[in-house]
């Protein structure tokens, strides 16, 4: 970009002055224009530095009109030839010049202007080639990373290192860190809106910024830190360019996972939902994801399936486990493989990962045990929807199916069995009142609590008094021994099994009611 103050380091301006708009020596000039009618505004585009002898400015109102219109086509700097016309810069000129920030240089002398057109012209000519041959390398430089398959990192670096300017670049998904160049004050926060062509922007700094289109679907925002209030040339096409090798990439990323997930998909098919594969798909388990001795796997279900949260989960699990994918509509089915250690070991890190994604569970994740033979994947996919099936109903982020408890037992016992072998034998008497929902839940907390019947209170949100009462009137009903070890387990079971098959909430903790 070339500039007024570039242009009063040539040589033939060596002996100008500039008397007024110093602070608008930044404009961009792009071409040189001369005329002296008060109404030439009309017939410019802008980011002309026009020269004039001042024959047409003797008169106040029509000088005033022609530079009022320069200022308003956003011309870049009026260069006049004092003399004849002219002997001096007539000081209304100067006093508008300043406060709209428009450069006036003065000429004490006869210049010929044919030479500064064709001088500060030629500097323009050569600057757009030098743009051309900086936009023709960065070309280059792209195909040869698009190629190479470097990805997205390797083309805001190429970006940044041809315009030199602070360089960012933020996927909408919101998954993945910013890709970031330069020295950035603050990076601008998530975009809503599309950019479909480079925008200077304000958010809160200059910014200029473009959206990555793919197919119409914005995918992320490209942004260049920019301090001046004009968008050059040279930095629109770079941006453009590199925003199209962007999309370039994400596609051909794109085309090859999913590529990769139906090759997945169609080799876990027959191992997940067959309860007797062939030998041959469990052989090609084993070659595709090294399952040798020592090796071994687990399954992890994520319910609902969302891309946000997939991305979150592939990413909690290490570069040493490898992981295959099987999307279905409703949900996501992982196969962690890996050494049999290190599973056991991630499945005790996985809660706390999947729990700090959010305060709010948006999603319900369950894990199996861990098999070493892929023949067993579908046993482990029985067991991984039964963690995923509690760790819903209970409302946690994860469960592995190791860590059920009681409710491996529950899942796997026929309703009707545990109707007519549990429920019914140990709490008739309750189910049979009117106010049998208030009194079971006030048996599951007794149980939970039976050492404070403070806390039990507190939960409840009765008075102690009440409780004590609800307390004797289970006394009658349940007998003097469901307070007792043997008698308070199959209690605990019986509440807990009736809960599950009719689907009602379970008491929450104190620390959640206060």
């Amino acid at each position: 970009m070339i500039t007024v103050h570039d242009v009063l380091s040539r040589p033939l301006f060596q002996s100008a002055r500039v008397v007024a708009g110093h602070q608008g020596l930044s404009r961009s000039v792009r071409w040189v224009h001369v005329g002296e009618v008060p109404n030439l505004s009309h017939f410019l585009k802008g980011y002309e530095l026009v020269l004039s002898t001042g024959v047409g400015l003797t008169n106040a109102e029509l000088r005033m009109s022609f530079l009022s219109g320069l200022i308003q086509v956003g011309a870049s700097a009026l260069v006049l030839e004092l003399g004849q016309y002219l002997p001096q810069v007539p000081n209304d000129m100067i006093l508008v010049a300043n406060q709209k920030g428009f450069p006036l240089i003065a000429f004490s002398e006869p210049i010929r202007f044919l030479e500064i057109s064709q001088d500060v012209n030629g500097l323009v000519i050569s600057q757009h080639y030098r743009t051309l041959d900086d936009l023709e390398q960065l070309s280059l430089k792209i195909r040869q990373s698009l190629l190479n398959t470097e990805g997205k990192e390797k083309l805001v670096r190429i970006l940044y290192e041809t315009i030199e300017r602070p360089v960012a670049y933020r996927q909408r998904d919101n998954t993945e860190a910013p890709i970031v160049y330069g020295s950035w004050t603050d990076i601008p926060s998530l975009f809503v809106d599309v950019a479909p062509h480079p925008t200077l922007e304000y958010a809160p700094y200059a910014v200029i910024r473009q959206t990555i289109l793919v197919f119409g679907h914005p995918i992320g925002d490209l942004m260049v830190g920019e301090r001046s209030e004009e968008l050059d040339e040279r930095l629109y096409l770079a941006l453009d360019r590199t925003a199209q090798a962007l999309a370039q990439d994400f596609i051909r990323a794109e085309s090859l996972d999913r590529l990769r997930r139906q090759e997945e998909e169609a080799l876990l098919e027959p191992l997940l939902f067959h309860a007797h594969p062939e030998a041959y798909h469990c052989q090609r388990f084993r070659a595709r994801y090294q399952l040798t001795v020592g090796q071994g796997f687990l399954i992890v279900i994520l319910e609902p399936s969302a891309i946000r949260d997939i991305h979150l989960f592939s990413k909690s699990i290490p570069a040493s486990f490898r992981v295959a994918e099987y999307h279905q509509t409703d949900r996501s089915i992982f196969v962690v493989s890996g050494p049999l250690k290190s599973l056991t070991l991630l499945k005790k890190t996985l809660g706390p990962v999947l729990s700090s994604f959010g305060p709010n569970h948006l999603f319900f994740a369950g894990s199996s045990g861990v098999y070493p033979d892929p023949s067993q994947m579908h046993h482990a996919l029985a067991e991984a929807n039964d963690a995923t099936a509690i760790a819903r109903y209970l409302k946690q982020p994860f469960i592995s199916y190791k860590d059920m408890g009681i409710w491996r037992w529950i899942l796997f016992t026929p309703h009707q069995d545990l109707e007519r072998l549990l429920i019914v034998p140990e709490l008739s008497p309750l189910l049979e009142r009117q106010d049998a929902s208030r009194l079971i839940e006030t048996l599951e907390v007794v149980l939970a609590h039976i050492d404070s019947k403070q806390t039990a209170s507190e939960i409840l949100g009765v008075h102690r008094q009440t409780l004590y009462s609800r307390i004797h009137l289970l006394y009658q009903l349940l007998g003097n021994d469901f307070l007792e070890p043997p008698r308070r387990l199959a209690l605990e079971s019986a509440v807990t099994a009736y809960r599950y098959l009719h689907q009602s909430p379970m008491p929450e903790p104190l620390s959640h009611k206060f």
